[in-house]
């Protein structure tokens, strides 16, 4: 059971975008030359989306290097972060609309999310680094996740007929539920529990990396303790993955996401859509009938996942699996009785057969130095002997070096270290001098050379060799 169990699958997937949000992947090629200039664009994991052209403009310690999108509250910048030393690294800026910026509500929903994500500290969810307000905008400084959404990899996988395998799917839903399972338990500093819903669990929020490491993504719209402004009556998220609950506008706990990653679940396991048509026959769907087994979606669905994913998305929550722990031990269960690899390998494997890294390089951030550097000479070579009858001519002699080694060698005299012992002292000079009179004896002597030769015209004062 190491591959999918389903072979005819829906290209437009469960995880296609809504037609205006729907972005125009372009190769790699295309991609450069969209750009104008070289430089900061990367093509990302094989797909480069068309944004805007490259900007440069500055936002606090920021500089924005590319759009990556907009939404209906902000927009989404590649930025990089600048400190002394040449210190770097990429970030993304969400940017809030200045119009907004004077609703009080709509700044304190953007407020908010900062505040939550800075009670997150957790592998799968992104890091908030910086809130701050600059040249008359409000924005928020997140970690930048390179990858693809777990929409897009799927899709990708579809329209180059490699489906999601079995293990991979359930890798994704598993890391989803750590993120989902810290969200849900989090408590403030003064030990009060936050009561964190997400209320947004999609393959759209959830970004995968390529090294198999799956984020949940946008806590924008999550329902929490902690806001006032987020009680029963409020419905928020995407109508295809809410609970019925959720729908019907009541009040939301952990079991709301639940049912949101059943959902997913059901999608990337069987290729298709749960609920499809418009909003009103989608709610309509979600409250009133049951989900259909996967089996009727995928011959030879596996009954024991089966069985977990329907529990999961049981209408009525008492009846629900009671949270995201629950969900990953189960998941976790079934893996081992199937012998399935569900770790970051499972996703990575899966995300580079289907999407080849191709990375534009910025030759101008690089750490390492590969410029040509001296040929080092091997010691054998440096130390290699003159020889009269093979030798043309003589090697270059270096007297200084030379001579500096026959002082290493001279004995002093008793009681004294060697130094010139005054202004009148020529041990120097007598060295020097003996040193010329053994090269002038070396060339007049090249055709009979002995050591006997060698020896006889030097002279050092307290050594005579």
């Amino acid at each position: 059971m190491q591959g999918s169990p389903y072979a005819d699958v829906d290209p437009s997937g469960p995880c296609a975008l809504p037609q205006a949000a729907t972005a125009k992947p372009m190769d790699a090629m295309e991609a450069m030359r969209s750009m104008g200039s070289p430089g900061i664009e990367r093509v990302y994991t094989g797909v480069c989306y068309r944004s805007l052209p490259r900007v440069t403009i500055r936002l606090g310690n920021y500089e924005l290097v590319r759009k990556i999108a907009a939404g209906g509250m902000a927009e989404i910048f590649l930025a990089r972060q600048w400190g002394e030393g040449n210190f770097f690294r990429d970030v993304v800026i969400k940017r809030l609309f200045p119009h907004l910026a004077e609703h009080e509500r709509q700044l304190r929903m953007f407020m908010d999310e900062a505040r939550l994500l800075s009670q997150l500290s957790h592998p799968n969810i992104p890091q908030v680094y910086d809130v701050g307000f600059e040249d008359g905008y409000w924005y928020l400084a997140m970690e930048y996740v390179e990858g693809m959404t777990v929409a897009d990899l799927w899709r990708l996988g579809a329209k180059a007929g490699q489906v999601m395998p079995m293990n991979g799917a359930l890798a994704i839903a598993m890391q989803a539920c750590e993120a989902l399972h810290h969200t849900h338990e989090r408590r403030d500093r003064a030990g009060h529990a936050l009561r964190i819903v997400h209320r947004d669990v999609t393959p759209h929020n959830l970004m995968q990396t390529r090294d198999g490491v799956t984020k949940l993504m946008d806590f924008g719209v999550a329902a929490t303790s902690a806001r006032k402004d987020t009680d029963a009556g409020t419905v928020r998220g995407t109508f295809a993955y809410m609970a019925p609950e959720q729908v019907r506008g009541k009040q939301l706990d952990k079991r709301a996401d639940v049912f949101a990653l059943g959902v997913v679940l059901f999608e990337l396991t069987t290729g298709t859509r749960l609920f499809r048509g418009s909003d009103i026959q989608i709610m309509t769907a979600v409250v009133e009938r049951d989900a259909p087994p996967p089996s009727s979606r995928v011959a030879g669905y596996p009954a024991d996942l089966e069985q977990i994913v329907r529990s999961a998305l049981m209408r009525d929550r008492g009846k629900r699996i009671p949270s995201a722990a629950h969900l990953a031990t189960y998941l976790d269960e079934i893996a081992m009785r199937n012998g399935m690899l569900v770790g970051p390998r499972a996703i990575s494997r899966y995300f580079a057969s289907v999407a080849p890294a191709e990375t534009m390089h910025e030759e101008s951030l690089a750490m390492v130095d590969v410029r040509p550097r001296l040929e080092v000479v091997p010691d054998s070579e440096a130390r290699r002997i003159w020889d009269p009858e093979k030798d043309e001519e003589l090697p270059d002699i270096d007297e200084s070096a030379v001579l500096d080694d026959l002082r290493l060698l001279s004995i002093p005299l008793e009681g004294s270290d060697g130094s010139p012992d005054g202004p009148d002292d020529d041990t120097g000079k007598t060295d020097l001098a003996a040193l010329h009179a053994l090269l002038r004896d070396v060339e007049s002597s090249t055709d009979d050379l002995s050591l006997d030769g060698l020896g006889g015209g030097l002279e050092l004062d307290g050594f005579t060799d």
